[in-house]
């Protein structure tokens, strides 16, 4: 088979308005990772293009495609990304008329059509995308056509056309190591001040799929509800690589939730500890899936922050949207906090029958629990989750402007009980009450250990505290 050469790249914000924006911290870009190390493996020459994380301009781009001349692009995107993916597959076309032009990640799974829509998109990737890309960059090669290649959605004679959907991978430990060395500088990905620090930190995905399936979350559009795992042994060849190859000592498991299967959070910590790996890590979980045994397994590997989706301090909000109740919040963070493992919580601000008052409640139930950090965002509703069909079902939606749908921005939702510009109100407010208390403001002084700590503090009062 003719081996061919394929450019990925994540589109850099804002590039469509011709003002980009680097965004203050960064992480490495799993998905194309991912993508980059299957068509590596099939033979084909790759280079990754990581815009997004770098700020880089459309010169640069436009350079990129000039020098390497792919016979593939393949753009991923979120949301809020989708008009930038969409311009730099404009303006590829416009360099190289008969490069193909691949779209893959959350936006072109849940509006496929919308991809293809303006001509310059070629094929939608729908889902998962390793074999998907592959096979996709094998038809190209042999000069065939895409009839038979499930998850996508692509034009035949003028026609978009919706292939059958891609069976979820279920082997997921045959899905090649993220191609790291196609990065310019694994070392120069700056993260979160709670997510660990320049130069030594990694991000890396342990299992695909989640079985709540909240309303507003797209994952299970993307990656299903059935909960598939990588093995230990897996898992810990990735690390281990990260460890001694890349300097890695802070990991970031990006798992829609780490803790699911407890026998198997417990079997990974005594792998970490077998090994020896001197590391500090996070996850994310959810407060029904902890328990003493499993946190102190966690502390011991060396687990230093939990990520719990809390989302609503309103007992109504939360039994409807989490199938959860306050007092087993409570006691999860509180047990998080007796194992010596900090507590991080998500809120939101908006889903439906939200009131000022029950918004107010959030911001004190915030408050009381024993959190050192917490997020606060504006709900929104992405396509592909149940909350974006609810909210076009009636008629709530006030933009399709995608490079409005942030999470920390003013709301795209109507709403009954309060404008929209309210809730970014709000969401200042509960930074600044949960974030400027003695305890809170002495915690994460105790954590700046460098110029760059001090910097992402900054950083982040500045945009969160203002």
């Amino acid at each position: 088979m003719k081996k061919i050469k394929v450019l990925l790249i994540s589109p850099s914000s804002g590039l469509h308005l011709g003002r980009v924006t680097r965004p203050k911290f960064q992480t490495h870009p799993l998905g194309l990772l991912y993508l980059a190390a299957e068509l590596e493996k099939d033979g084909h020459s790759v280079e990754l293009c990581d815009a997004f994380s770098f700020g880089y301009d459309l010169q640069h781009i436009e350079n990129r495609i000039h020098s390497f001349g792919p016979d593939v692009i393949g753009l991923t995107a979120m949301t809020i990304l989708a008009p930038d993916a969409y311009f730099i597959a404009r303006r590829a076309k416009a360099i190289q008329p008969d490069v193909l032009v691949v779209m893959g990640g959350p936006h072109a799974t849940a509006m496929p059509a919308e991809a293809l829509t303006d001509g310059h998109v070629d094929i939608a990737v729908r889902g998962e995308g390793e074999r998907t890309m592959c096979e996709i960059c094998e038809a190209a090669a042999c000069g065939r056509g895409f009839d038979g290649i499930a998850g996508i959605t692509h034009k035949v004679h003028g026609q978009i056309t919706v292939n059958p959907d891609r069976a979820p991978l279920m082997d997921v430990d045959s899905v090649a190591m993220p191609a790291y060395h196609l990065l310019p500088e694994v070392a120069e990905y700056n993260p979160p001040p709670h997510w660990g620090r320049r130069g030594q930190f990694a991000s890396l995905i342990t299992s695909r799929g989640c079985p709540y399936g909240c309303v507003f979350c797209s994952v299970t559009r993307a990656w299903g509800k059935r909960y598939r795992f990588r093995s230990t042994e897996n898992v810990m060849a990735e690390m281990k690589t990260l460890y001694h190859r890349y300097n890695a000592r802070y990991f970031s498991f990006r798992d829609s939730t780490l803790t699911l299967h407890k026998p198997r959070v417990v079997k990974l910590c005594q792998a970490i500890l077998d090994e020896g790996l001197a590391i500090r890590w996070n996850c994310n979980s959810r407060p029904n899936e902890v328990n003493e045994e499993v946190l102190g397994w966690m502390k011991r590997a060396g687990c230093e922050t939990i990520q719990f989706g809390i989302e609503s301090g309103d007992e109504e909000i939360l039994r409807r949207f989490k199938n959860l109740d306050k007092e087993r919040i409570a006691r999860a963070v509180a047990l998080t906090d007796a194992a010596g493992i900090k507590a991080h919580g998500y809120f939101m601000f908006g889903l439906p029958g939200e009131t000022c008052a029950t918004i107010a409640a959030t911001i004190r139930f915030a408050k009381s629990l024993p959190l050192y950090s917490a997020g606060f965002t504006t709900v929104t509703p992405f396509p592909g989750s149940e909350l974006w069909d609810y909210c076009v079902d009636r008629d709530m939606i006030t933009t399709t402007d995608w490079a409005g749908y942030d999470l920390k921005g003013n709301s795209v939702i109507r709403y009954e009980h309060f404008e929209p510009r309210q809730l970014l109100r709000f969401q200042k407010r509960a930074f600044r009450q949960f974030y400027m208390r003695p305890g809170i403001v002495l915690h994460h002084l105790s954590r700046i250990k460098s110029v760059n700590d001090l910097c992402n503090y900054i950083k982040e009062a500045t945009v969160n505290l203002k």
